[in-house]
C-alpha cells in the first residue's frame, strides 16, 4: 500500500505521525532497507535515447568502446524490450511506470481529439484561459521516483521524457522531452532573409520576409508569445550589416549583439511584456550570409531556467542553481534542431555544432549531479543520442534516398563518435560503482533507415475505409479538412495509430461497437498486413496489432488507438499521416534530412540494458524497470506496475 494512501487511513494520529518522520529520513529508509532481500545505497539509471544493441555490439567487437564492454563482460548486456509503438515517449513511459500504455495514455507523439479528430501533441496537456496558459503532465500513472520519494529515499531526476511540468521528489527534477518554447511549440524557429520566399517552401510559417535599407539595416521585430487568442507580443529588432560576414543585432534594451556567418551566438535573455509582468526567455541566432542577401536563423525562444515562464524543474530555484553552476542551457524538450536542415536552412555543419554545445551541457549536468550524488536515486537521460542518429544515418547508408556522396563524406563517422562520448560518459559513471551502487544503461528503442515514407490514410481511401468530400482521386489535405465523417470507417493520426470512426466515441462516429466494430478490425487487419511496394514488391507492413490485446486491459486503452501497424525497417507512416493528410501517392522515396528513425515494428527496435548486475532473464522488457528500482529499495510495487523485478 503506497504510503499516502496508508497515511490517509490511518485513524491514530500517533502512528502517523511516527512513520511519516521514520519514512521521510534517510535513516529510516536505511534501517528499513536493511531488512530486505536487495539492499542498495546507491541506485543509477543512465538513460541513451536511442542507442541501438546491433552498433553497439558491432563497435563493442571492434574494440571501441572499452566502458561498455567491462559491464558487458562483469553484468548485463541484453535487448531490451521496447514499447508499442517503438516510440520515445511511448517507451519512456512504459520505462517510467512499469505499464503500458492503457494505464499510463501516453499512446504515440500524437493524440487525437475524439470530438473533432483535431491532433494533439502527446507530451503535456494544456489550457488557455484569462489567465494564460497552464500545464498539466499527460502521463496518467506515477513513475517510480514518485514512489522512491514517498518513501523518504533522496530522488534526482534530470530530463526523463514526458515530464514536463516537472514534478515534486525528495530531491531535484529538471523536465525534458515536452517542455515547449516560450511560445507553447515544440521548437518554432524564424528564419529572416531577403530572398525571395519560393512557392514550395517546405515551412513557410518560419520565414520572415525582411528588405535592406540603403543597403546596410533591416528593422523587424522578434514575434514572442501571443496576449489573449489573436495579438502577439514583439520586441524591435535592428539587424545591422558590419562587414562581409558579420552583421550586428539590437533586439530591445538588449546590448548589441555581434553575429558572425557560421558560428551561433551566445544566449541572450529578452523580456516580452505583457500588462504589467514580464514573460522571460532566451535566443540565440545563427547567421548564415550578409553579403548579397541576408540569411539569418533564430533558434527558438526557450524558457529562461532562471527566470522560469513555466516550471521547468523542482524546486523552481534548482534552475538558478544549475545555471550557476554550469553556465546558461537548453531548456526546450527536443532541442536538437533536425527539422531546419530537411528545410535547408542550414547544413550538417551547423547542426553538429548545435548537437556538440547540447552535449557538452548534459556531460556537465551529468557530472554536476554525479559529484553529488552520495545515497538514494538518479535517473539522468542523454537525448541528443537519438537525433544524431535520425539527423546523420543517411551518412552510413548508401541505398538511402537521401545519400549525397559529397555531401555525407565528412561526416559518416559522426553516428559511432557519439556512441564512442557516451562510452566516456559510462566510465564517469564506472568511477562512482561500489557493491553496494547498482547501475542500468537503459535505451528506450534502436534505430534504422528511414528509406521510403507510407501515406496511410491514402490506403484507406484506396481501400474503402476512409472518404474524401468531393472525390477521393484528390489529395486530401491535412488536419482531415477533405474527410467526409459520414461515410469514413477509420482514419489515421500520429505515426502508427488507426482509429475506427465509433459511434458515440467519435464526433460524428458511424461504426457501432460490438460485432460489427471486431469484424472491421479483423478486416483491416487482414488487408493492410500483406501490402507490397509497388516500386519493389518489397513487403512493407510486419504485423497489425489490436489495441485491446497489447494494452494490458488498463483503464484506459479505449482513449488509444484500435489498430498500431508494425512497419518493417526501411518503411515508416509519413508526416502527413501524423497530422491527417492523405497525398495521392501511396509510398514514396524519403529524400529529408530525418533519414533514420525507430518507429518501426517493436520487433526489430529492441533497446539496449546493461547493469553491473546479473538479471533473472534473458528476455527483459521496458516495462521491467520500474519494478526492478522499487525492489532494490525494499518498495512493494504498486497495482499498476505490470512489470516484474529484474533481480
Amino acid at each position: 500500500m503506497a504510503r499516502r494512501k496508508f497515511l490517509k487511513q490511518t485513524t491514530s494520529v500517533g502512528t502517523a505521525l511516527t512513520l511519516c518522520r521514520f519514512s521521510n529520513t534517510s535513516f529510516g529508509w536505511e534501517k528499513m532497507n536493511k531488512k530486505k532481500k536487495h539492499s542498495y545505497k546507491r541506485y543509477i539509471i543512465l538513460g541513451m535515447d536511442g542507442l541501438d544493441p546491433r552498433i553497439l555490439t558491432e563497435l563493442i567487437k571492434d574494440n571501441m568502446l572499452p566502458n561498455f564492454a567491462r559491464l558487458a563482460e562483469e553484468g548485463t548486456f541484453v535487448p531490451l524490450s521496447t514499447s508499442n509503438p517503438a516510440m520515445s515517449p511511448v517507451a519512456w513511459s512504459d520505462i517510467a511506470t512499469g505499464a503500458r500504455p492503457g494505464y499510463h495514455g501516453i499512446f504515440d507523439f500524437l493524440h487525437r481529439d475524439p470530438d473533432n479528430y483535431m491532433p494533439y501533441i502527446s507530451l503535456r496537456n494544456s489550457s488557455t484561459g484569462i489567465f494564460g496558459t497552464r500545464y498539466k503532465k499527460a502521463r496518467q500513472c506515477d513513475g517510480f521516483w514518485r514512489y522512491t520519494s514517498d518513501a523518504g529515499i533522496p530522488t534526482t531526476v534530470m530530463r526523463w521524457p514526458v515530464t514536463f511540468p516537472p514534478e515534486r521528489v525528495t530531491g531535484r527534477f529538471l523536465s525534458g522531452l515536452g517542455v515547449p518554447d516560450l511560445l507553447g511549440s515544440e521548437g518554432q524557429y524564424l528564419y529572416y532573409t531577403t530572398e525571395t520566399v519560393p512557392k514550395n517552401d517546405p515551412s513557410p510559417h518560419s520565414v520572415i520576409q525582411v528588405a535592406w535599407e540603403k543597403g546596410r539595416v533591416i528593422r523587424t521585430s522578434l514575434k514572442g508569445p501571443m496576449i489573449g487568442r489573436r495579438k502577439q507580443t514583439e520586441l524591435p529588432l535592428v539587424i545591422k550589416r558590419k562587414n562581409s560576414n558579420t552583421v550586428t543585432i539590437d533586439l530591445a534594451d538588449v546590448p548589441i549583439i555581434e553575429a558572425r556567418c557560421g558560428r551561433w551566438t551566445q544566449w541572450i535573455k529578452i523580456a516580452f511584456k505583457v500588462g504589467l509582468r514580464h514573460i522571460r526567455g532566451m535566443v540565440k541566432f545563427l547567421l548564415l550570409e550578409s553579403e548579397s542577401h541576408l540569411k539569418l536563423f533564430v533558434y527558438p525562444i526557450n524558457i529562461d531556467p532562471a527566470n522560469q515562464a513555466f516550471s521547468i524543474t523542482y524546486p523552481v530555484e534548482f534552475g538558478q542553481r544549475l545555471e550557476d553552476t554550469i553556465g546558461t542551457f537548453h531548456t526546450l524538450g527536443m532541442p536538437v534542431m533536425v527539422h531546419p536542415l530537411s528545410h535547408k536552412r542550414y547544413g550538417f555543419a551547423e547542426l553538429l555544432s548545435q548537437i556538440e554545445t547540447i552535449s557538452n551541457e548534459r556531460t556537465k549536468m551529468f557530472l554536476n549531479e554525479l559529484d553529488r550524488f552520495d545515497k538514494g536515486l538518479l535517473a539522468f537521460v542523454f537525448d541528443h543520442t537519438d537525433r544524431v542518429q535520425h539527423a546523420f544515418w543517411a551518412t552510413r547508408d548508401p541505398q538511402h534516398p537521401a545519400y549525397d556522396e559529397k555531401e555525407v563524406r565528412p561526416y559518416r563517422n559522426v553516428i559511432n563518435e557519439m556512441y564512442l562520448q557516451m562510452d566516456n560518459i559510462l566510465c564517469k559513471a564506472l568511477e562512482r560503482v561500489d557493491n553496494q551502487t547498482t547501475l542500468f544503461v537503459v535505451s528506450d528503442h534502436g534505430f534504422a533507415g528511414f528509406r521510403r515514407q507510407v501515406h496511410l490514410n491514402r490506403w484507406l481511401i484506396e481501400n474503402g475505409y476512409m472518404h474524401l468530400k468531393k472525390s477521393d482521386d484528390r489529395e486530401g489535405s491535412g488536419l482531415f479538412q477533405d474527410v467526409d465523417w459520414q461515410k469514413t470507417r477509420a482514419y489515421a493520426v500520429g505515426f502508427a495509430s488507426i482509429y475506427i470512426n465509433i459511434a458515440s466515441r467519435e464526433g460524428s462516429g458511424i461504426v457501432k461497437r460490438g460485432a460489427q466494430y471486431d469484424k472491421l478490425c479483423r478486416e483491416i487487419a487482414a488487408r493492410l498486413e500483406p501490402l507490397v511496394d509497388p516500386e519493389n514488391g518489397s513487403p512493407v507492413v510486419h504485423r497489425v496489432y489490436r489495441g485491446q490485446k497489447i494494452y494490458d486491459g488498463g483503464p484506459l486503452t479505449d482513449k488509444g488507438p484500435d489498430l498500431i501497424a508494425g512497419l518493417k525497417p526501411g518503411y515508416r507512416f509519413s508526416w502527413q499521416t501524423a497530422l491527417g493528410g492523405a497525398p495521392i501517392k501511396l509510398i514514396e522515396d524519403n529524400t529529408s534530412s530525418w533519414s533514420g528513425d525507430h518507429i518501426f515494428d517493436p520487433s526489430f527496435m529492441p533497446g539496449v540494458l546493461l547493469s553491473n548486475s546479473k538479471i533473472n532473464t534473458k528476455k527483459p522488457r521496458g516495462i521491467d524497470i520500474a519494478p526492478t528500482v522499487l525492489d532494490c529499495f525494499g518498495l512493494t510495487r504498486p497495482g499498476h506496475m505490470t512489470g516484474k523485478s529484474l533481480l
